[in-house]
């Protein structure tokens, strides 16, 4: 894709910036001016020394990745009702058999907060497959919202890998099941590592190209490339 196009289309990117504030117990919707004061504030919660906060930011992204889709509604009670599941979790009935589906109260804030920590260490030392597996045990996510948190965490080196990327680039080769949903396999989690990597290498090309193609934000401030801006690009 060409600088301008890339340009255009993050200029252009549209989906809501959302997340939670208050405590995981209590959370309230909040909508942010732009893009960037959204990451900065749900990255800050995940890298937070505070077992309670880093669940909070999981929680937001839980939030954010379910508040909208690619036709621009909002359900922010659709949202709102992930985000308890994820925290309450559920019991149901499976063919007759009762089942349970876990969430945070099933764990613990503590064990949360340590998966977000090794996560991050993942990151921090560019395994990103390793971080997606560590991510995957969290209540109700899979790669697509694990990635999602990856993304939070450290926006310079990793971006979101969802249906719609998958879909748009088959070129990365991903697997996914009948319903488009990403398979949990370990090959598209080193797909995922991969996919990473050619983020930071378009974003690291588009700014040696200096201040003339830098996107622009809501609040019309202008910024320098990163993954996640690749990514939000290419969505």
């Amino acid at each position: 894709m060409p600088f301008r196009e890339f340009l255009e289309r993050r200029n252009n990117y549209a989906y809501p910036a959302v997340a939670l504030q208050g405590t995981y117990i209590n959370p309230a919707p909040s909508i942010f001016g732009s893009t960037m004061a959204m990451d900065q504030y749900i990255h800050d919660l995940l890298i937070s020394d505070h077992a309670e906060e880093k669940v909070l930011g999981y929680l937001s992204v839980v939030f954010w990745g379910f508040y909208s889709g690619q036709d621009g509604i909002i359900r922010q009670e659709r949202a709102m009702g992930k985000v308890g599941l994820a925290r309450d979790g559920r019991d149901r009935l499976v063919r007759g058999q009762p089942q349970r589906m876990r969430g945070v109260v099933d764990r613990s804030v503590e064990w949360i907060a340590a998966q977000i920590s090794e996560a991050t260490n993942y990151i921090a030392t560019d395994n990103y497959s390793e971080a997606l597996r560590i991510l995957n045990q969290l209540p109700q996510l899979q790669i697509a919202f694990s990635s999602k948190v990856c993304a939070f965490i450290d926006p310079c080196k990793c971006g979101v890998l969802d249906s719609v990327i998958v879909e748009r680039n088959p070129d990365l080769h991903i697997a996914t099941d009948a319903n488009g949903i990403i398979l949990n396999r370990a090959a598209n989690r080193q797909r995922y590592n991969d996919y990473c990597v050619f983020l930071q290498a378009q974003a690291a090309e588009i700014n040696s190209h200096a201040a003339r193609f830098r996107w622009t934000d809501r609040d019309n401030q202008q910024y320098p490339w990163r993954a996640l801006d690749v990514e939000r690009a290419m969505y």
